[in-house]
């Protein structure tokens, strides 16, 4: 029999991708997607907590699903990141929704399959890694966005703002290989992508935990040294660490796009050392 599946998606360009991710796991397990909720055998949440309303819309929507869960107890639903590797989520959630098969972090996407494997075999599973460990790089993405591809450059970040709750879900960052960024970037040119988008909490800080000695704008160099018509963008980018190499690195390499987002919050020193920006 076929198998059904629906992602539902909250937050950033970064879950976006994640949640292709999710897909391709799910696909790896004979899994189909569709579009209603009273279609799928699994449902999963991809969730956010940056902004309160992502977070209240995400419990709504997961509290909408008792009446169909209790009509369709085969139903699997899962819920995962951002908003259940918070301390204390993952015990809230299983109390609030007694009905959510599983429970997974930011941390341990790529062990989704095992996960719906070990509650298919008996008891509901709630599995959150608390540090950066990450097994990102086994996880083949099943996209859905072409000709646009979203590329994971890094992951975390180390910058705390006074505001920002991300260094508490995400981790610490953690840099993926230059060559190895570089190969899927060149395996998307090849398959026909044209917009290629490179992903991380910030951006401007890639390769800083590497110890390889190149640098963001060198990655955006080696990228834009690949043979093709296509777009290079990014994004998150922190001030803090953008520096007069990309800027001009921007400027030379054709595949480049013209356009930055740089996020200066305040023109205020006093505002900007109590928001902790460094800049």
């Amino acid at each position: 029999m076929e198998k059904y599946y629906r992602i539902i998606t909250y937050g950033c360009q970064m879950n976006v991708h994640e949640s292709e991710k999710i897909a391709g796991i799910l696909h790896a397990r004979g899994y189909t997607e569709c579009e209603k909720n009273e279609d799928a055998d699994i449902i999963v949440f991809n969730t956010c907590c940056i902004r309160e309303n992502a977070e209240n819309h995400a419990y709504g929507n997961i509290g909408a699903l008792k009446k169909l869960k209790r009509s369709k107890p085969s139903l699997l639903v899962a819920v995962g990141g951002c908003m259940t590797q918070q301390h204390g989520a993952a015990e809230k959630l299983k109390e609030k929704f007694p009905f959510v098969d599983i429970v997974f972090g930011t941390h341990n996407l790529g062990r989704l399959g095992e996960l719906i494997d070990r509650r298919l075999k008996g008891k509901k599973v709630a599995e959150i890694w608390e540090d950066g460990r990450a097994d990102e790089e086994e996880t083949q993405a099943f996209r859905t966005s072409y000709p646009n591809a979203w590329v994971n450059i890094m992951y975390g970040c180390n910058n705390f703002c006074t505001y920002c709750i991300v260094p508490y879900v995400r981790g610490r960052e953690r840099s993926r290989r230059f060559d190895d960024v570089v190969a899927e970037a060149r395996q998307l040119v090849e398959a026909g992508y044209k917009d290629i988008t490179l992903l991380g909490q910030n951006v401007n800080s890639y390769g800083k935990d590497l110890d390889e000695g190149r640098d963001f704008a060198d990655l955006i160099r080696a990228i834009n040294d690949i043979p093709g018509d296509f777009l290079i963008r990014f994004m998150t980018s922190h001030p803090r660490d953008a520096t007069e190499k990309l800027f001009r690195t921007m400027a030379e390499c054709e595949k480049c796009a013209r356009h930055i987002h740089l996020p200066v919050q305040s023109g205020s020193d006093r505002v900007l050392r109590e928001m902790n920006r460094h800049y």
